[in-house]
């Protein structure tokens, strides 16, 4: 599922799926593997090499998003075909397009 531009998706830092863990972030950009920048994707590439057990090696996508801090993260494919960002230690976070995370924690 690919997220839409300009809508506010629910987050989840570090991928753990809790409220106190919950923040939202805003679609911004889409961008085509080809037309990615060099420094992002050559950021992508050190991730996948190491977290090869979180991203998947080949991404059709780099989803570029606000929080609420106005700061950027940008999401790329993981193996079970969710979303997390490559943003590093303060940006690290699973997307919830579909809202299935938010609704688990009913």
């Amino acid at each position: 599922m690919i997220p839409k531009i300009n809508r506010t998706y629910n987050c989840f830092d570090d991928g753990k799926i809790s409220e106190s863990r919950k923040y939202e972030v805003t679609i911004k950009e889409i961008v085509s593997f080809n037309d990615i920048d060099k420094e992002t994707f050559e950021y992508w590439v050190e991730q996948v090499k190491n977290c090869y057990w979180l991203y998947k090696t080949e991404t059709d996508f780099f989803i570029k998003t606000k929080n609420c801090d106005n700061d950027e993260e940008i999401f790329v494919r993981t193996i079970d075909d969710g979303w997390f960002s490559i943003g590093g230690f303060l940006g690290c976070g699973r997307l919830d397009v579909d809202g299935k995370l938010a609704d688990s924690l009913n």
